[in-house]
């Protein structure tokens, strides 16, 4: 008896999970497989905004390891050296980058200087000046410059900030001067706007603090902010020593020197402005030479 052999085929049946799942990206519209789009990089899980992904959101924000807030602000004061460093090799992710980080201290700072009512009264040039030796003809001009002056220079007091981050090409020129040619070869200008930016940072907490202290005493507020220059030098050093790789003791030296040519410079194109008003006002016939 012949044995046929019967080949039985079998059908493998596919089912919707077999099938891997195509995204369209809301982004950038590509379409993709898998969680993250190619393109962009954005979620495949993107939906609408709910209540739960903004809490979701809030917590990964403040207290993530991968790019927390929480977390780049605890390493800039604990260990903000090493910070820079990874920053510099590559190691960014788990970092916010240094011009959010400055916004976000400068929100604080306002919010905490606008709750406290505290402001910069140290020094005050709103006296009223002689001016019985004064031309005539001049007298307006010379109180008008005089209160001219006052106003910058409490407006300098009270955002000082915003008036670092305006004359950054300064402290650049300064950095790159102060901290020698080697590292001058070695590091770009954008990394050192990256370590300044961070002692920047860190200056506005320091700010922040000493506002806090304001409604409680004005004295000890007046006292800490008169230590301000030295605590530039102070976060100048721990933000560049390891970068730099100097000693301590050398780099706040050389920290020294660069806040110290910062201020210099500061002063210089502040006479030359002044210069040039005055040259201009002179030419206008606002005043005469005595």
């Amino acid at each position: 008896m012949e044995n046929e052999t019967q080949e039985i085929q079998t059908e493998v049946k596919t089912t919707n999970s077999d099938v891997p799942k195509r995204t369209k990206c809301l982004n950038c519209n590509t379409e993709f497989e898998g969680k993250f789009c190619p393109e962009c990089g954005q979620s495949a899980e993107t939906g609408r905004f709910t209540l739960r992904f903004i809490w979701d959101n809030l917590l990964a924000g403040v207290l993530g390891r991968d790019g927390g807030i929480g977390y780049t602000i605890k390493n800039l004061f604990s260990r903000p050296g090493k910070m820079i460093v990874e920053i510099l090799n590559g190691k960014r992710r788990k970092y916010l980058s240094p011009f959010p980080t400055l916004f976000l201290a400068l929100t604080i700072y306002v919010l905490i200087f606008t709750a406290t009512g505290s402001k910069n009264n140290m020094v005050s040039l709103n006296e009223p000046i002689d001016v019985s030796e004064v031309p005539s003809a001049n007298e307006r001009v010379v109180e008008k410059a005089y209160q001219l002056i006052s106003y910058g220079y409490h407006f300098y007091l009270n955002h000082y900030t915003l008036c670092y981050m305006l004359t950054l090409p300064l402290f650049i020129i300064a950095a790159r001067r102060c901290y020698g040619k080697e590292n001058r070869k070695r590091y770009y200008r954008a990394e050192y706007i990256v370590a300044i930016v961070y002692a920047m940072t860190m200056m506005v907490f320091y700010r922040c603090v000493i506002n806090l202290i304001y409604p409680i005493s004005p004295t000890i507020y007046e006292k800490m902010a008169s230590y301000e220059p030295y605590a530039i030098i102070l976060v100048m050093t721990v933000c560049f020593r390891r970068m730099m790789g100097f000693s301590f003791v050398k780099t706040i030296w050389r920290s020294t020197l660069t806040v110290s040519l910062y201020y210099i410079m500061l002063g210089l194109l502040i006479g030359l402005i002044a210069i040039a008003l005055v040259f201009y006002l002179y030419l206008k016939g606002y005043f005469v030479l005595s």
